[in-house]
């Protein structure tokens, strides 16, 4: 059963891998609050007894997956136990993937999570924001209901991390 979703959104290569490996801070992962920096991270974690973390790091969208395959990897990831999932999306559609707003739509039709979380890189890791088409997007997002959307300042590598690693500590 997976309990809650945080995504962290951006175009390609603007620090969503980076952003999301900062939850690293919070001690509970095992890395004396470092941020690994290898290619090898691990997918699954545990946060307490009864509950683990899937950490996604490469989108789907770059991964050329399909939304069926990425809900169906997703799926036999968490399928025994209580899970948090964290993983980077990409606000358009791209190559097999549609945009967030369909994914996460089809993401809460199948897996029906208490929680959504949506953090959108703004500003990027580059700087760069666009203040209207992150509105446009809220407000599509926030129509699918359960979806709280977040805008993060990606030019620092860690200091999202607590805000990320937060949304996973929860009794």
């Amino acid at each position: 059963m997976i309990e809650r979703f945080i995504f962290v959104v951006g175009d390609q290569n603007t620090g969503k891998s980076v952003q999301l490996r900062s939850i690293f801070v919070d001690p509970r992962l095992g890395t004396d609050g470092r941020t690994p920096t290898s290619r090898n991270v691990r997918e699954q974690y545990s946060l307490s007894l009864d509950r683990s973390l899937y950490l996604r790091l490469t989108s789907p969208h770059e991964m050329n997956e399909t939304l069926a395959a990425f809900l169906q990897k997703t799926a036999s990831k968490t399928s025994v136990g209580r899970w948090c999932v964290a993983a980077p999306l990409q606000p358009d559609a791209f190559k097999n993937m549609p945009d967030v707003v369909r994914t996460i739509r089809a993401v809460n039709r199948r897996f029906r999570p208490e929680r959504v979380r949506v953090c959108v890189l703004a500003p990027d890791r580059h700087g760069a924001q666009d203040p209207d088409k992150i509105q446009r997007l809220f407000q599509r997002l926030w129509r699918l209901g359960r979806v709280e959307c977040h805008c993060i300042d990606a030019r620092e590598r860690t200091t999202n991390g607590t805000l990320l690693a937060d949304f996973l500590d929860y009794t």
